[in-house]
Order: C-alpha cells, then structure tokens, then sequence
C-alpha cells in the first residue's frame, strides 16, 4: 500500500540524508525542472522518496497529493504512478526500497 507522511527536515540535510541511505548502497538525489513529468510507469523495486524543495504532484490508483518538503512517500514495487513538478520544479531523494524511516516528525 502507497504510504504517505511528514517529517521535520533538519537544519543539515546531510543528516537527514543520511538516515536513508540503506546498510549497503546508496540513495538518488533528482533534481525536476518546473512542469517536469514522469509518465506513468512502475518499478520492480520499493521505493522510497523524501521531497527536499519545491512541490510535486503525485498520482497513483487514480489520486494526487502535492507533497511539499518532508513529505515522505513509500510506494511498493509494482505500483503505477506518475508525478509532475511544481512551477517551481523540485529536489527529493530516492532511496529503491522500502524504508521504515527512522526520522521523528
């Protein structure tokens, strides 16, 4: 099930970055230009995203949330979605898998 919530973006995101990376590996860090779209697709992989900057539209089993810094979104593998940055575009972090995020709101 695609989960979203919110946490409190700490003053050094490096910290907060770092709380994503996975034991073994590395995390994504996209930078969206305004209006930018990623059409419906899927992924074979969970995944998990934090928005740093800006918004983006999210949409998935026909629903759209805008998520704003903080927002987190966990989305299983298999999972249909597109997004669409704001005017503004967007950074958010993309970490392929699933993550309990360890980060108090």
């Amino acid at each position: 099930m695609t989960k979203f919530s919110k946490i409190k973006l700490n003053e050094s995101i490096y910290d907060t970055l770092k709380m994503m990376l996975p034991e073994q590996g590395s995390i994504e860090i996209q930078r969206d230009f305004p209006r930018k779209m990623h059409d419906w697709h899927t992924h074979k992989v969970d995944e998990t995203l934090l928005i740093i900057e800006g918004e983006l539209d999210f949409f998935y089993s026909e629903k759209r949330i805008t998520c704003t810094p903080g927002n987190v979104i966990h989305l299983p593998a298999n999972t249909r979605h597109k997004s669409v940055a704001s005017n503004a575009g967007c950074i958010y972090a993309i970490a392929m898998e699933s993550l309990a995020i360890k980060m108090g709101g």
